[in-house]
């Protein structure tokens, strides 16, 4: 009963950080329906979290430096309002209150079914919040390669769910869950304050936009429960897996597979920190008068900061909310120069605006930069035409966003002559596509060359018919650049590309979903006799588009119902919010044992466990995950993926064996203090893996056991 008031009074505690952040959101939002009101919570964990970060270099990283973070926003927040005096209206705060706290309460029910830390990529998440957790420096250690530092990863996503977890102290095999019930309740909020403000305050469209973007799936999810259900055909992975991996040798990932499948993942943590730029730059692209597209240099500040965040926090988002940020700033002086007709001014500005943002999103993460080494990319490489992305999956990924999209782009084609060329370009396109190859050119190149034209229309205007535009025309771009290059990583063959969709449909995903939901408030209210000139034929057509689009949601639909319910079943875990609770089960004398480390040993001391060459994706690693103190060499695969020396890492590798293995108290020593290792753990699965040779341990000369049940942890005595 305790914990779960905690989390009550955590959860307030996020709801007054946001409350909190309202001057600053203001700020950068004053053009909005709701004031980016919907946002607020994600600039204040931005601010408190980036604040923490910058006084740690002073401070060190800790709890009370997260609070002295938290005060100082709190001071600024007071000042900013004396001068506004400004808050929400009452309807903005509860519906923004309401889509909040459903989304936080139902995902939170969700977590306390699938509870479990364990399987997939969860030991790495949890072995990198944990380091970040313990660190009082940055970059963190690498819990997985002791003597490391986390400098090879964009580790910012870790550090905000951190300082989230300290200002409530939260324990982290708890906050774990807490993060991603967060997270979608913000995105779910995100996506909501994007439609209520593209449709200038209607709450209806606001929820819609909420729906498509985060509580639908694609239309594998239909496929796969005829398969399952009516077909009853085997599934090797369960009924949810299939709906990531449509495309052949690739991740398409989409959010409410993100938080149902449960990793920690940079990039499902990132969603609304995206969201927030994108409500910003919808800000921005509203603007119509002045002379900057800034309307002070605090909103200059805050956008720059929160668009610079994205680089530290999941790097792939960066280049493409840059690219999106000069094309907003690109209309606003376009809009200016059509208004007083200084070419040389408008370029000016423009220029000195990009200058400004570039700097501001880049000085504030300087000491971030100055560390960052990442060794796992080698460059770019080209799509070979084999690996390349065929329609009917990328229909069954997008077919409801694509139609909703293309009704809309259809309809702002007011004449015949306009559709008659739309008509020739899609033939140009089919040609083009089999010439290059490239399958989806069919698609995406009649989308591209509309949503550009309707973009360029609307510039004089800029209403949010050509924001959406913008973001059509980026998805588009996106999709055919992943059809022509992919970055380089050491994944090669036919899963070469893998990372680069996994990661760059994740942007598909939000700008379609956001687009399609606009489409659907344009297309069945501003343009309502559309269809022809016979009232008998528009009746017919308009029935035969909803009916399609009905079946479509309601086939997307499935995935998220069926999925939520078939993980449920299949974990079949006693409800808990604790994401170690499993381990009772699994292995009682780890969980005991893992508890009195995290109680009692202070600092980041080195920790001896089990590794194997094959290790990635198993139990192993299980203590340095929990507890985030650094092991000798964690999951190997993991490591040599992210640019450690192959050579090293097999090394590390025999010389754990050889430490538990060996029965010369010198050598084990002697590799011990090679390594700087504190602790021994001694558990069934290092039993089980190796001929632990115990008598050395035995030894008090050298060795203290500081810990014995069914595991024993012994600690090597300081000048051994």
């Amino acid at each position: 009963m305790l914990e779960y008031l905690h989390i009550i009074l955590w959860f307030f505690l996020i709801e007054a950080l946001g409350f909190i952040s309202i001057p600053l959101t203001k700020s950068a939002g004053s053009r909005l329906a709701d004031g980016g009101y919907s946002v607020a919570r994600i600039l204040g964990i931005i601010l408190v979290t980036y604040l923490s970060w910058v006084f740690s270099y002073i401070l060190g990283f800790s709890r009370t430096t997260v609070l002295i973070a938290f005060t100082v926003l709190c001071l600024v927040s007071i000042v900013l309002y004396r001068k506004q005096r400004f808050l929400p209206s009452k309807k903005i705060l509860i519906m923004n209150e309401l889509v909040f706290a459903s989304g936080f309460f139902f995902f939170l029910l969700v977590r306390i079914y699938l509870p479990e830390i364990y399987r997939h990529e969860k030991f790495m998440d949890f072995a990198f919040l944990n380091a970040v957790i313990k660190t009082t420096s940055f970059p963190p250690l690498d819990p997985w390669f002791a003597g490391g530092l986390m400098d090879f990863y964009y580790y910012f996503g870790y550090l905000s769910v951190a300082v989230i977890g300290k200002l409530g102290a939260v324990k982290p095999s708890i906050l774990f869950n807490l993060a991603i019930a967060l997270t979608f309740a913000l995105s779910l909020n995100a996506f909501f304050g994007l439609g209520y403000n593209l449709t200038h305050g209607k709450i209806k469209y606001g929820l819609l936009t909420a729906g498509f973007g985060m509580l639908l799936g694609n239309l594998q999810g239909l496929i796969e429960f005829i398969s399952m259900y009516i077909h009853h055909e085997p599934i090797s992975r369960g009924y949810y897996w299939s709906s990531s991996r449509v495309i052949p040798f690739t991740i398409n990932e989409f959010p409410y597979f993100s938080f149902i499948h449960g990793d920690l993942h940079s990039h499902m943590l990132a969603i609304p920190f995206q969201l927030l730029i994108l409500v910003f730059l919808l800000n921005m692209y509203f603007r119509k008068n002045g002379s900057s597209i800034f309307e002070n240099s605090l909103a200059l500040l805050i956008f720059s900061i929160s668009l610079g965040f994205l680089f530290p926090f999941n790097s792939w988002d960066f280049p493409i909310y840059f690219g999106l940020t000069l094309f907003v700033i690109f209309a606003f002086y376009y809009g200016n120069y059509r208004y007083n007709g200084n070419l040389f001014g408008a370029v000016a500005r423009f220029s000195n605006s990009i200058i400004l943002i570039s700097i501001f999103s880049f000085l504030p993460y300087l000491p971030f930069y100055l560390f960052f080494n990442p060794q796992a990319a080698e460059g770019l490489d080209f799509v070979v035409p084999e690996f390349r992305t065929e329609v009917d999956k990328f229909l069954i990924l997008f077919g409801l966003f694509l139609f909703l999209v293309f009704s809309f782009l259809v309809t702002r084609l007011d004449t015949g002559k306009k559709l008659g060329f739309f008509a020739l370009w899609i033939g140009v396109s089919a040609m083009l596509s089999e010439a290059y190859a490239i399958p989806l050119l069919t698609i995406f190149l009649p989308l591209l060359a509309l949503s550009l034209f309707i973009f360029l229309k609307d510039l004089p205007e800029r209403g949010a018919a050509g924001f959406v535009s913008l973001l059509i025309a980026t998805a588009a771009f996106i999709a055919l650049l992943c059809e022509v290059i992919f970055l380089d990583d050491p994944i090669s063959g036919e899963f070469a590309r893998m990372n680069t969709v996994f990661k760059f449909y994740m942007h598909l995903w939000i700008f379609l979903a956001i687009a399609a939901s606009y489409s659907y408030y344009e297309f069945s209210f501003r343009y309502p006799g559309k269809f022809g000139n016979r009232t008998s034929l528009k009746g017919a057509v308009k029935k035969a588009w909803v009916a399609v689009l009905v079946l479509l949601v309601i086939s997307c639909a499935f995935f998220p119902v069926v999925s939520t319910f078939t993980r449920i079943k299949d974990m079949d875990a006693m409800p808990s919010l604790d994401g170690m609770e499993y381990m009772k089960e699994l292995d009682r004398g780890d969980y005991n044992a893992i508890l009195w480390m995290q109680e009692n040993i202070e600092g980041s001391p080195i920790i001896l466990e089990a590794s194997e060459d094959d290790s990635s994706y198993s139990y192993t690693s299980r203590v340095s995950a929990n507890t985030g103190l650094p092991t000798v060499v964690g999951w190997a695969r993991h490591e040599r993926f992210w640019g450690r020396d192959h050579e090293e890492v097999r090394e590390r590798i025999e010389d754990v064996r050889s430490i538990y293995s060996s029965g010369s108290e010198r050598e084990a020593i002697e590799l011990m203090n090679k390594y700087n290792i504190s602790y021994v753990y001694i558990g069934q699965l290092e039993r089980q893996i190796y001929q632990v040779n115990l008598d050395k341990f035995e030894n008090e000369t050298y060795f203290e056991p500081v810990y014995q049940g069914s595991v024993t942890i012994y600690k090597l005595k300081k000048g051994s």
